[in-house]
């Protein structure tokens, strides 16, 4: 049960290679910390553990699995949350150490936090579906894992073994009917989008699609230019669904299509990726990207490499490009001019979305692309 402030009581725990600077493992636990604010959890201690490979047995090791043992009962914890994707049979043993202590206790990865995240902000029918699938398409194989402990009792027949089906087998057959019918859905929705895509198309509408690292400010972006009013939050994944909007270009008096989508993370596995291809559709189509980047975060060039890359594994490349470096009321006018000269490359577009300044330029660059 949450404490009572209403917060789930979390400890985070990550295994770190011994060549793995302690700087660079507090910066990715930095990013675990921020999805479990924004998931609404109160981080109580983090665990580090050094080893060369996870251990195969509880992912922590026997020693560091009886430390969190113990910090469980002491500091009512209910959710473990381990900073890597992790093999079935680890969960599994970690949770059966666990129920000692706290027979509610919830053990979970990093893809299980993120899905749970996403949980929380779908507003639309596909976006939930696309969870669901996202959902099934992870805990499947750890169902499956089970196969052999408390799932391999049979299904039928009084406590005997060999008649009926078991448990594991039921539960694969579930896991195979759901995802089926929750694939035709999404199927469904998304010949509707193609659809509106071609219909852009024949309609001769330019269309940009901005992208960017969770939390660059590609909301509040989207609202500057296109006048809608979509809440923007100082959260991880505040968008899932795809939201459209008209922009008006003075200069060659066209109005285009900008879309915002669902921000990117680093180590986001390809099972995400795929579950929201429906929804990145609009990336993919678009004639321009415009790629925010948050030109106050120390890891901003770790950050347009996720961005990129995962664009590449959705088959998206050497579409034209607007890398806009937002947040820049946040600078000092020398931080700004070593900004320009690091990413020029980029051509950047310096911006600050919140006051506009840097925007007339940016449109110019928009109207010439265009």
């Amino acid at each position: 049960m949450p404490n009572q402030a209403g917060k789930l009581r979390f400890i985070i725990a990550h295994v770190i290679p011994p060549s793995m600077r302690r700087n660079d493992a507090d910066k990715n636990l930095a990013e675990l910390m921020s999805l479990v604010d924004t998931y609404g959890g109160a981080t109580v201690v983090k665990v580090v553990q050094r080893r060369s490979n996870p251990d195969s047995h509880t992912y922590v090791g026997t020693g560091k699995a009886e430390e969190i043992l113990d910090m469980i009962n002491v500091e009512k914890i209910d959710v473990i949350v381990l900073n890597d994707i992790v093999k079935p049979s680890q969960m599994f043993n970690l949770i059966k150490m666990f129920w000692k202590v706290n027979p509610n206790i919830q053990v979970w990865d990093r893809v299980d936090l993120i899905i749970n995240i996403f949980d929380i902000h779908a507003r639309t029918a596909e976006a939930k579906l696309q969870i669901r699938l996202a959902k099934m398409r992870h805990m499947g194989p750890r169902i499956y894992g089970l196969g052999g402990t408390v799932l391999s009792r049979q299904g039928a027949g009084i406590g005997t073994k060999g008649i009926g089906e078991t448990n594991t087998e039921l539960m694969k057959r579930h896991w195979r009917n759901e995802t089926k019918r929750i694939l035709d859905e999404l199927a469904k929705l998304s010949v509707h989008r193609e659809r509106q895509l071609e219909r852009r198309k024949e309609l001769g509408f330019k269309t940009v699609s901005i992208v960017g690292y969770t939390n660059a400010g590609k909301t509040t972006f989207f609202n500057l230019i296109t006048g809608k009013k979509k809440k923007a939050e100082d959260v991880l994944f505040a968008t899932l669904d795809s939201n459209v909007g008209k922009l008006y270009l003075s200069k060659s008096q066209k109005e285009i299509l900008v879309s915002d989508t669902i921000g990117f993370i680093q180590n986001l596995p390809a099972k995400l990726i795929d579950a929201f291809k429906s929804t990145l559709m609009e990336s993919v189509n678009a004639d321009i990207l415009i790629h925010v980047v948050d030109a106050a975060d120390k890891e901003m060039y770790l950050k347009i490499n996720v961005v990129q890359n995962i664009l590449k594994e959705l088959g998206i490349k050497d579409k034209p490009t607007i890398y806009v470096f937002n947040k820049i009321d946040k600078l000092e006018v020398p931080q700004m001019k070593i900004l320009l000269d690091l990413y020029k490359q980029y051509n950047p577009q310096l911006l600050s979305a919140e006051t506009r300044l840097g925007l007339p330029e940016l449109m110019e660059t928009l109207e010439d692309m265009v």
